[in-house]
C-alpha cells in the first residue's frame, strides 16, 4: 500500500498558493491529509478532491435570457 504523499510545500506549489494557506485548508478540514509522526502529508488524490469540490462552472449565458435567435 505504498503511496506517494506530498509535503505542504509541494501542494502549495501545485495549487499556486502559500504553504500557510495549505495549512489553513488542512486545519479547517478542506484538504484531506495524513499525519505521519509530526508531519502532515497530503495524498495526491486529496488535491483532486479539493479542486473538484471548489470548481465553479461557467455561466451559460444563453439560458440567462440573452437570446440571439
Amino acid at each position: 500500500m505504498a503511496q506517494t504523499l506530498l509535503t505542504t510545500a509541494e501542494v502549495a506549489q501545485k495549487l499556486a498558493i502559500s504553504v500557510r494557506k495549505v495549512r489553513e485548508l488542512m486545519a479547517i478540514r478542506e484538504l484531506r491529509y495524513v499525519r505521519v509522526c509530526r508531519r502532515n502529508l497530503i495524498p495526491p488524490e486529496a488535491i483532486d478532491e479539493f479542486l473538484e469540490r471548489n470548481t465553479v462552472a461557467p455561466l451559460d449565458r444563453r439560458s440567462a435570457g440573452d437570446a440571439d435567435d
